[in-house]
């Protein structure tokens, strides 16, 4: 039963966390100049893009949302869509570094939209940055009607701001909020 599990499964959690604090001391106690660490967190970069866009079906490879990013220029044989769904995911990704991260207040619906804004920008830019005004189907989930939706950007934002959220380890507080 839960009860009964969820104990085990908190203090496995705990050890995870505590195994990737440890990882991320030293991982900051690298110097930022160090050629190494340029070299890692630019691969990093690039793993996410990918992963971000492949979670969607795309059918990029590594090297190709490398090539795409650095040289703006397309990838022959690949899916213009796909192509545009990296460049966005690196425009919101930029946002998001430079300007989000860097920034001290809370999480604004604006702030989501924003980065809705650049993701989608360059795959379709009208509806980039809007709550939808259509429902959609996604498999067999329906999400939220779009009358609701305001509503629930509201939730997701007090959640994310609140006490309670803040408190989190930064991995459960992203799990937590990409559940969400």
């Amino acid at each position: 039963s839960r009860d009964r599990t969820l104990p085990l499964v908190e203090e496995i959690d705990q050890r995870h966390f505590g195994i990737i604090d440890s990882k991320v001391r030293r991982l900051m106690s690298i110097p930022k100049g160090n050629s190494a660490l340029r070299r890692v967190m630019e691969e990093t970069y690039y793993h996410h893009i990918y992963h971000t866009v492949a979670i969607e079906g795309s059918t990029l490879t590594l090297s190709e949302i490398r090539h795409i990013i650095e040289t703006r220029y397309a990838v022959p044989g690949k899916s213009l869509q796909e192509q545009n769904e990296a460049i966005g995911v690196d425009a919101a990704m930029k946002y998001i570094n430079t300007t989000l991260l860097s920034r001290t207040g809370a999480m604004t619906v604006s702030d989501i939209l924003e980065i809705h804004r650049r993701v989608l920008g360059y795959v379709d830019p009208v509806e980039g940055g809007r709550l939808r005004t259509s429902q959609v189907f996604v498999g067999h989930h329906i999400p939220p009607h779009p009358q609701d939706l305001q509503r629930h950007m509201q939730e997701l934002v007090q959640w994310l701001n609140s006490d309670e959220a803040l408190q989190l380890h930064p991995v459960e507080y992203a799990a937590l909020a990409h559940y969400k």
